[in-house]
């Protein structure tokens, strides 16, 4: 064979393979983590690697490894027919850059039950490219509320309790000095728009410290909320019979007066408690 038949094969080799960029493409996101809070609008990019004008492809928006059609754009529109319902009125393809391949989704509002992994799909005639994300929803709910009521024994139960929250937050009780205390009771329930509600109790007795605090944490948006109290150590010693609390310890504890316990009879704003017998 002759030498030049040799160095022409290779190059034949070369020509035959497919040139980068004619129907090849990847598509990326700019990140793998979305966080996004209840009831406002998740923006969720998707490119074209390279860049490349995506019109005429088909873009498809899946949700939990495609179990859920979260928006579908082809034949240069948007198509909803086959649209999940739950997204239903919720989301718009955002495609001012579409020519050079940059696309996003915009869901809002944004609920609960919208946290998953999603992926976007590109099609272009027998080329297929994704990318997937994880999409995190989050809620700070409002601030702790502590209620008060007489406990069977000497002391009072102190319960804390909170609406609004997502994830379940984190809850604790603690001391003056920061030290986590030991509730008698925690409960948590999924309100109606899919939110949490948590609730918890502890009974302060005459060995507790004088002030308490109720600490609320959302883990995903680490943010806090606290609500403290100074108990009065006259408090404790509510008794069969009505009895006003000594002036010395009345401006240590406010209660509040719509929401305390029905046996408690609150007065001077908040200052003065008195035990209501049951006779």
């Amino acid at each position: 064979m002759k030498p030049w038949a040799l160095s022409f094969r290779p190059l034949l080799l070369w020509m035959l393979l497919p040139w980068p960029g004619t129907g090849q493409f990847q598509v990326k996101t700019p990140r793998s983590l979305f966080i996004t809070q209840v009831r406002e609008a998740a923006v969720l990019p998707c490119h074209l690697s390279p860049p490349t004008d995506a019109q005429n492809m088909e873009i498809r928006w899946y949700r939990d490894h495609q179990s859920a059609l979260v928006h579908e754009y082809r034949n240069s529109q948007d198509h909803m027919e086959q649209q999940s319902l739950e997204y239903q009125g919720r989301t718009e393809l955002l495609r001012e850059n579409i020519t050079q391949g940059q696309v996003a989704l915009r869901i809002h509002p944004i609920l609960p039950k919208d946290e998953g992994q999603y992926s976007c799909v590109f099609v272009r005639s027998t080329h297929v490219g994704q990318a997937q994300f994880e999409l995190l929803v989050a809620a700070s709910g409002a601030p702790p509320h502590i209620h008060i009521q007489p406990a069977d024994t000497e002391g009072i139960i102190l319960t804390c309790s909170s609406s609004g929250w997502y994830p379940d937050p984190e809850l604790q009780w603690r001391d003056p000095q920061g030290q986590p205390l030991s509730p008698d009771s925690e409960t948590r329930s999924e309100q109606g728009d899919g939110l949490i509600h948590v609730e918890s109790s502890v009974t302060m007795t005459k060995s507790s410290k004088a002030a308490v605090s109720c600490w609320i944490g959302n883990p995903v948006l680490r943010e806090e909320k606290e609500a403290r109290l100074s108990v009065a150590e006259r408090i404790y010693r509510f008794g069969r019979k009505g009895q006003k609390e000594d002036p010395q310890f009345a401006e240590d504890i406010i209660v509040d007066e719509d929401t305390a316990h029905p046996q408690l009879s609150v007065s001077d704003g908040g200052k003065r408690v008195e035990y209501l017998s049951k006779e």
